[in-house]
Order: structure tokens, then sequence, then C-alpha cells
């Protein structure tokens, strides 16, 4: 299974973050380094973006991380990838994530073959699936909204439906979460939540916020470990 990472090359605590990471758990991976924010073409964002004009004319960082995530769609078609799992760089995987991504690509396989599905594995918009829609030993179930992008598997399918959608309407946002919000309410694409969840983005935890002392940071790590239980206990009683 090929993982593909979205990365900015500036950013090296990152990218030694995302290479401890996957070498421990045995991933074969590699980051999408073109398109990072020094590099990001004005021709790049307009075949991307119907805001792609604009948008070339101040460029943010954000720019540069929904088409890092475009690219890697096409690279996954243009590999003849099966699909691959895509993840930022920030993102911090749970322990049991290896055991549980595994089980939801065979449900995928077995509940969603040739259809247009991606499946997001982060908590960190603290959305989870009511327990009372939960049914034992199935991990996927269908998504009313996107769970943001820093942890999800794209099918060959799917990334094909983007791509088709992309080139006949262009991206109408400027990032790729909400894109897929989009695609996901014209019916283009499937989107599937994975429960349990199986990642959280470190940006949210306080484990990349560098600029922040040590006790900040903890305090950060403290209040979201409260917030993200507070928020699973209330789905777990819907």
């Amino acid at each position: 299974m090929k993982t593909l990472v979205i990365h900015a090359a500036k950013l090296k605590e990152r990218g030694e973050h995302v290479d401890r990471m996957l070498r421990n758990i045995g991933m074969d991976y590699e980051f999408i380094r073109e398109a990072d924010l020094d590099d990001l073409s004005r021709e790049l964002l307009c075949q991307y973006f119907t805001q792609g004009e604009k948008m070339a004319d101040h460029p943010l960082p954000r720019y540069s991380c929904a088409t890092k995530h475009f690219l890697a769609l096409e690279r996954i078609v243009t590999d003849h990838l099966e699909g691959a799992l895509v993840l930022e760089d920030d993102i911090v995987l749970h322990a049991d994530f290896t055991r549980y991504f595994s089980q939801s690509i065979q449900e995928l396989h077995s509940r969603y073959a040739g259809r247009p599905a991606m499946i997001s594995y982060e908590d960190s918009s603290l959305q989870f699936v009511p327990r009372s829609q939960r049914k034992k030993g199935q991990l996927l179930y269908p998504g009313k909204k996107d769970r943001m992008a820093g942890a999800y598997y794209m099918s060959r399918t799917c990334a094909e439906a983007i791509l088709a959608d992309l080139k006949a309407n262009k991206c109408p946002t400027t990032d790729a979460d909400t894109y897929h919000y989009d695609l996901l309410k014209r019916g283009v694409i499937e989107y599937l939540w994975c429960q349990p969840a199986l990642a959280t983005q470190g940006s949210f935890t306080g484990a990349f916020r560098s600029s922040l002392s040590s006790k900040k940071d903890r305090m950060i790590e403290i209040r979201w470990w409260f917030k993200k239980n507070y928020k699973r206990l209330l789905y777990w009683l819907r």
C-alpha cells in the first residue's frame, strides 16, 4: 500500500516526524514535493482552482497544501495504484492504526467495490459516528460532511472521479477538505467515516507549536484530550 505525504520542504521537523512514524510501522511512503509555496505557479493554480488567478497574486500556504492534495490524486492515477493513503505531514497515527486500517480496506473492497469512495480516518474535527448507528464488526459509515484532510484513503476510482470534476469544473474552494465536502454534496464521491477514528493532526494537539513554551504546549495537549473525550462521550450517548 502506497502512502503519499503532503509536505512542505521547509517544515523539516514535520518531515522527520513522518519519517520516524511511518518507518516504525513499515509503511511504503513518499512525499509530494512539488508545488511548495515558493514554487507554486500561476499555471498550476489556474489549472485546478476557479479562483486561480486571484490566488496566484497572493499565494498562501493553504493553496500549496490543496494543490499537493490534487497532485497526490494525479499520482494515484498515473502510477496505476489501486488507491493510496494520503497524510498531511503533521498527522499522528494512533497506536491501533495498522490493525484497523487493514480491516477498513478489506471492508471497502467488499462493500464499496468499484465505487468512488474515500475513507476519513482522523478525529481532528471531533466528529464521530453516533453509537446508535454503529454495528458490531463494521468500521465504515457514510459521512454527512468532511472530517478535514489530514488522513484519508483514496481509491483510484474516487481519484479519477475527482480529477474529472476538476477538469470540468475546477475547485471552487481554496482547500482540499471543503472541496471534498462539495464533492460529497454534489454526489460525485462517497465519503466514509472510519469508526474508530485512527489519527489526529498534531497542529490541534500542540505537537507542532514550536514557538510556544513547553508549558503552553502541555496545556494545549491537556485541553485537547478533555475536549476530544467529552465529544466522544456525547457521540457515544447518541
